[in-house]
């Protein structure tokens, strides 16, 4: 098991780590702990539901009741407590584990997210979920990771120009997309870096990078927005998909006019 050491922050909570990779075989159980640091003034109280999820084209996370979605895993799941009272300045850690079944399911990636949703007690007991306010709610995403999954590769599928977008008043941008695939049967972390050039004069201008993350044999658009306002001119637009030192770099390049 491996876990990824950043922390959800909420209203004078954090929370970490973010994200879970059990690694395991099938009949073990694995345990993590999690570690919640109350930094308010006021007790807190949390309760803690799992839910599947994916995401959709455009990278959005979409939910689902727990153990409907093909590559599930929340019925493995179990906490050493599932409703947590934290008192001010108080730091409290609880374990998560998972039992890992000797099913073919098991061979592949599978995930869930375990949330914790922080209540007010309004005269009632916070362990029937009865007479609460919902404040904020932290999520945690929870990934078994069995051996010998194949990395594959992020590749380009299409890179488009949807022109101008007007965002507002006095806010115009112009927009591209590039649709990338993970070919992988594991799950990936990357950024679209792009380069946009004046290809008259040779300047330069400055595009921020766009971090995303997809799921196994998954598609993806990616939208990048352009400073509406410059030179008109033609312009050599080039993504590069940065995955990691671990995966070739991939190179997309569109020619634009403004």
């Amino acid at each position: 098991m491996y876990v990824v050491n950043t922390l959800a922050f909420g209203q004078g909570i954090s929370v970490s780590p973010s994200r879970i990779f059990f690694k395991g075989e099938a009949g073990q159980t694995v345990s993590q702990a999690i570690t919640f640091s109350n930094t308010s003034a006021s007790a807190l109280n949390f309760v803690a539901s799992l839910k599947d999820w994916d995401r959709d084209s455009l990278g959005n996370k979409v939910y689902y009741p727990p153990g409907r979605q093909s590559a599930s895993n929340a019925t493995w799941l179990s906490l050493s407590e599932s409703t947590i009272h934290l008192n001010p300045g108080e730091t409290k850690r609880i374990n998560l584990s998972i039992a890992i079944p000797n099913d073919p399911k098991s061979k592949q990636l599978t995930n869930s997210m375990l949330f914790f949703t922080q209540v007010k007690e309004q005269q009632g007991a916070i362990a029937t979920g009865l007479n609460v306010n919902v404040v904020v709610e932290i999520g945690i995403q929870v990934y078994h990771l069995p051996a010998g999954l194949a990395g594959g590769e992020l590749e380009f599928l299409a890179f488009e120009d949807k022109g101008f977008i007007d965002l507002g008043i006095e806010q115009r941008v112009r927009r591209m997309q590039v649709k990338v695939k993970n070919t992988g049967k594991i799950n990936k972390d990357a950024y679209v870096r792009f380069e946009l050039t004046n290809t008259e004069t040779g300047e330069e201008t400055p595009v921020k990078a766009v971090a995303m993350a997809m799921l196994p044999n998954a598609e993806q658009w990616i939208k990048i927005d352009l400073p509406g306002k410059l030179v008109t001119g033609h312009y050599l637009a080039i993504a590069i998909l940065d995955a990691g030192s671990q995966y070739d770099l991939k190179i997309a390049e569109k020619e634009i006019t403004y």
